[in-house]
């Protein structure tokens, strides 16, 4: 039973890929029923991978998930986008567009983050150390992007890296889902050349903004796992050298 449990939940992978693809082709312009397959699809797909989850793993990567959203806004903010400038891409992207962005971009990020970390990178775990399973799931994932973005070759070094430490794709599916939604109302004024914030029209503004919140981000996320890593092992240096001293006395 529990085989053809599996069988029919990786069913929906190939749709909710269909559906994606079927959107991508119309320019993003997915009908309702296109959005309602992927939403579908999508959280399925979620729940079931996530189903054995601890409850203290999901909680964290929500707090850190929470923190990147935060940090997004603040970069908006500093980058002056204010009231008036926000009333401005409104003009350019209504707000009935936005859940259709944002689905797109969670469609995407769940059905990405499956095959590239949950199949690729642990299939590659089996045959190569975990440095090099990442890095060539991280080239990999580059590739079938089709773009000279090198950002996108750090972004899946620190997907792989959180789904490996965390043994979860919630984080990442969570920051690849913002950074996708920011990259899909940056595409759709692209041919605005208007600049809103100094010399910066607003597809400079959305996509620089996700750009630069993720390698913040990533670059604080990965000090303070290097500081927690480093103070661990102290204390647990620390813990067995007292031990070896009371059998010794």
């Amino acid at each position: 039973m529990e085989h053809i449990k599996k069988i029919n939940i990786w069913l929906f992978l190939p749709v909710l890929f269909v559906a994606k693809l079927w959107a991508a082709i119309d320019k993003g312009n997915a009908g309702p029923w296109n959005l309602a397959i992927m939403v579908t699809c999508s959280v399925l797909l979620l729940l079931y991978v996530e189903r054995n989850t601890a409850m203290r793993s999901i909680a964290w990567q929500g707090v850190l998930c929470i923190s990147y959203i935060a940090l997004v806004l603040f970069i908006l903010f500093a980058l002056g986008l204010r009231e008036k400038e926000l009333s401005f891409v409104k003009s350019l992207i209504p707000y009935s567009r936005w859940p259709m962005f944002l689905i797109d971009a969670f469609g995407a990020a769940v059905s990405e983050e499956i095959i590239f970390r949950k199949f690729l990178l642990c299939s590659l775990l089996k045959r190569m150390r975990p440095i090099y399973a990442i890095v060539l799931s991280s080239l990999i994932f580059y590739l079938c992007h089709f773009s000279i973005m090198a950002t996108i070759i750090i972004s899946g070094i620190f997907y792989a890296s959180v789904a490996l430490r965390w043994n979860s794709l919630l984080l990442a599916i969570g920051m690849h889902t913002i950074y996708d939604f920011l990259g899909n109302m940056a595409l759709s004024v692209g041919q605005v050349s208007v600049t809103i914030i100094g010399d910066l029209n607003a597809y400079q503004v959305l996509h620089g903004a996700a750009a630069l919140s993720d390698f913040i981000f990533i670059a604080a996320y990965f000090t303070m796992i290097f500081a927690f890593d480093i103070i661990s092992a102290c204390a647990v240096k620390i813990k067995t050298r007292r031990k070896i001293e009371e059998i010794a006395s």
